[in-house]
């Protein structure tokens, strides 16, 4: 069954680019290329975006919002369009583990997320120079286990995945810029349990810019994001997919 089921990942792949492949790499051209290619040719080669220019704080900007929105699609429905659709009475109408299923499913997607990231890295180094392909790539690869994580369980556990993925993701950031003071008490403390968005800004501008970032800021990020990803697994095991 586990080579059936690794087999099956084409289908899996072949789904996710019809799916949500071709919108992310609609967005990504739209939003990264198309948007930075008329910035550099009216600023000239002397404001090139290298690391101190005025156009590099735009490409952080620009490259790691296309990330997040990239995510956000792929988690579109990675479990919950199956419950919704009743699709899983024909997955699961043979014994397979529906906890390897969607786990094999989620980094299915991760594999088409950063291969598409990889060809819009790839037009943003033709444009701009400075633009590491290779620094770009690891930064969709921790976004996408810090946010994707969260994503999985919410689609395992609610029917609104996305809403509810783009809600706690925009919450969290706005949380916890209001309640990250040191009079803020106990809502202060309480936000500390949500996503560390807040390190995003930081983490997107030293790991794009220079390869390396706050340690502590990547372990936070991966770790949170995998401690999802397993909850997921778990309402997967003992949950019920009937609505």
């Amino acid at each position: 069954m586990k080579g059936r089921l690794g087999k099956y990942s084409l289908w899996q792949f072949r789904d996710f680019f019809f799916q949500h492949g071709i919108g992310i790499a609609i967005i990504g051209l739209l939003w990264g290329y198309a948007l930075l290619t008329p910035i550099r040719a009216a600023a000239g080669t002397q404001m090139a975006a290298i690391p101190g220019s005025p156009i590099w704080g735009l490409v952080m900007q620009i490259s790691s919002a296309v990330v997040s929105v990239s995510v956000l699609i792929a988690m579109n429905g990675i479990v919950s369009s199956d419950r919704k659709l009743g699709y899983y009475r024909f997955l699961f109408s043979k014994p397979v583990n529906r906890e390897l299923y969607y786990a094999q499913q989620f980094f299915v997607h991760m594999v088409g997320v950063i291969l598409i990231m990889t060809i819009l890295a790839v037009l943003l180094r033709i444009t701009l120079p400075a633009f590491s392909v290779g620094n770009f790539l690891m930064y969709a690869a921790l976004v996408y286990i810090a946010m994707g994580g969260i994503g999985f369980f919410l689609s395992a556990a609610t029917r609104y995945d996305w809403l509810s993925l783009a809600a706690v993701w925009l919450g969290a950031r706005i949380l916890r810029g209001l309640y990250s003071g040191p009079l803020s008490g106990w809502k202060g403390k309480a936000v500390q349990l949500l996503p560390p968005v807040h390190r995003l800004d930081d983490v997107a501008n030293s790991l794009i810019g220079s390869g390396s970032a706050q340690s502590t800021d990547v372990l936070w990020l991966l770790g949170y994001g995998t401690l999802f990803f397993v909850l997921g697994l778990a309402v997967l095991r003992y949950g019920s997919l009937a609505d």
